[in-house]
């Protein structure tokens, strides 16, 4: 589910993939794919990550403060594990 901010992140890699020359004509070339996935990997899962000892998503206050704008429910979620049946 792609938020407003995802959204903006995508298109600025993309206008800055453009400026660098990696779109022909209308489409990307493929190494500029690569470097749109591999730079929005970066950029959204960078202060990403999974704490397996306290079962909960491990990440930056930046990230949580951004999501927890969109989903506000998701606040338990920040410090809280997650049942084991549910873990994978």
């Amino acid at each position: 589910m792609w938020d407003k901010r995802l959204i903006e992140i995508f298109y600025d890699i993309c206008i800055k993939d453009i400026l660098k020359g990696n779109r022909l004509g209308t489409h990307f070339t493929k190494d500029g794919w690569l470097k749109i996935i591999t730079n929005f990997k970066k950029e959204t899962y960078a202060s990403l990550g999974w704490n397996p000892i306290k079962r909960y998503v491990d990440a930056s206050d930046d990230w949580w403060e951004s999501r927890l704008k969109v989903m506000p429910e998701a606040q338990k979620f920040r410090t809280s594990g997650i049942d084991f049946e549910f873990e994978w």
